[in-house]
């Protein structure tokens, strides 16, 4: 049964499970799988208007984690997304994963830029070797998070058929 409540809940419940898996998963050349950034990504590859307020409260969880400035994640997932939906009608004929890993894969490295020209890279690793090396565990994540969340939402009662209102 699909009802707001379901809606509003499963993607609560994504948003918290990928800012769980964001900050558990060891990092890899010093960047960590950019999770929340996926799943705003993934709602931007679906015809619905929520994209816009789960890629807005993805970026703020995440600069929450990062302790960066409030508008550095915000605005960069809200920018991706953006580029995620206008995308949407070139990606109908690829396969999920497919979609999720090139997606994936062209934003990790370019959110490790924008951490970096916004300044709030941590210590230690040089931001090109950040850039490089963000590619790999984020194609892996982005071809998951694709490729089970159909199923997840199925599930769940997301996607079912539409409730009907009773009349007053």
């Amino acid at each position: 049964m699909q009802t707001r409540a379901v809606q509003i809940l499963f993607t609560l419940i994504c948003l918290v499970l990928a800012a769980a898996v964001q900050e558990l998963v060891p990092s890899f050349g010093g960047t960590k799988t950019p999770a929340l950034l996926l799943f705003a990504l993934y709602t931007a590859f679906q015809p619905t208007r929520r994209w816009i307020l789960v890629a807005l409260t993805a970026g703020a969880f995440e600069d929450a984690l990062n302790g960066s400035p409030t508008p550095c994640c915000t605005f960069f997932a809200l920018l991706a997304a953006t580029g995620a939906h206008f995308l949407r009608p070139f990606a109908a004929d690829l396969s999920p994963a497919g979609v999720g890993t090139c997606a994936a894969m062209a934003t990790a490295p370019i959110h490790e830029l924008w951490l970096s020209a916004w300044g709030v890279l941590p210590p230690g690793c040089p931001a090109l070797v950040r850039f490089f090396a963000s590619a790999l565990p984020a194609a892996a994540a982005g071809a998951l998070v694709f490729a089970a969340l159909p199923t997840a939402e199925r599930l769940s009662g997301f996607s079912g058929p539409a409730s009907e209102r009773r009349p007053r």
